[in-house]
């Protein structure tokens, strides 16, 4: 039997924006059915792109970190992901998950004649950036009605017969109406300066994830977004829900699990490449945030 390859997941490690296209520009939609341990990382880490998700997992279950919270989705079960918004999925008490997401450019259902769709249906979802996400979990009350759209697509996607391309977009047009009524009440409290945090923990990751193997503290990462160590610290947890450095060590450890799976280097080497003076505090944290010893890691991946 033919071995599985595994790849790596698709980002940009600079910045975080995932580098997958979706569709092409024709059409902009991407419809995918997979299983999530095909990646390397067995995970989809921190990430973002510009085009909007709808996930729903068909097998295992799947936990889903967002900037405003974090969910489980069960088997059946998803969630929309918003444009530009950060994210990452884990699988949740399993080994893998088998999930199917459409993932699109809003634009596609905007219109070209007139401003009135987008400025009345498109732009209030997409620019409250306090709604990175939306569950539709089984006690959404309108999950059925998602989940047999979203199948309606994935087959339509698979057929491709004569007008598909059309009905594809009905489809989301039905559904984004539906996640608007959904997220009506959060729009209107949505408070003055979300949009702010945001452009902060960017530009923020984006100095970390270039600086990572270098000593950082507080002060240079809050330096960087021209912000004061508190108020650096008081972002990342409104957008991350962890501090900045918790994030720059999960982040170390990922880019040392890379290495692990892409080189020979031996893993003392790895440890201080990633920016760990300590053998024994590196092997601590990699223990903790990936479930297994570094060796241990190398050894079963």
């Amino acid at each position: 039997m033919k071995k599985n390859t595994k790849i790596d997941f698709p980002i940009d490690t600079q910045t975080n924006q995932e580098t997958r296209d979706h569709g092409n520009s024709d059409l902009p939609i991407g419809v995918y059915h997979q299983h999530m341990n095909i990646y390397r990382q067995g995970c989809s880490p921190w990430h973002w792109h510009k085009e909007a998700e709808l996930y729903f997992v068909l097998e295992g279950a799947v936990r889903v970190v967002t900037t405003a919270g974090e969910y489980i989705i069960g088997e059946t079960e998803g969630c929309f992901i918003n444009t530009n918004c950060l994210h990452a999925m884990y699988p949740h008490e399993c080994d893998d998950v088998i999930f199917q997401s459409v993932v699109f450019d809003p634009f596609v259902i905007s219109s070209s004649i007139s401003l009135l769709f987008d400025e009345k249906y498109l732009y209030p979802l997409l620019k409250c950036k306090q709604i990175p996400a939306i569950a539709i979990d089984s006690q959404n009350p309108f999950h059925s009605y998602i989940y047999k759209r979203i199948s309606h697509i994935i087959f339509l996607h698979k057929k491709q017969e004569f007008g598909y391309e059309m009905v594809m977009r009905n489809i989301l047009s039905e559904i984004w109406l539906t996640l608007l009524k959904m997220s009506e009440e959060n729009i209107k409290k949505s408070p003055r300066g979300a949009d702010m945090d945001y452009e902060r923990i960017h530009i923020m990751l984006s100095f970390i994830h270039e600086h990572y193997t270098e000593e950082l503290s507080l002060e240079t990462i809050a330096d960087a977004a021209s912000i004061s160590v508190s108020e650096c610290c008081r972002c990342f947890q409104r957008c991350l829900k962890q501090s900045p450095f918790d994030y720059l060590i999960e982040y170390r450890i990922r880019q040392a699990a890379e290495m692990l799976l892409s080189t020979d280097k031996i893993i003392s080497e790895i440890c201080t490449l990633v920016g760990f003076n300590s053998s024994s505090y590196f092997s601590t944290k990699f223990k903790s945030i990936m479930n297994m010893s570094p060796k241990d890691y190398r050894k079963q991946k």
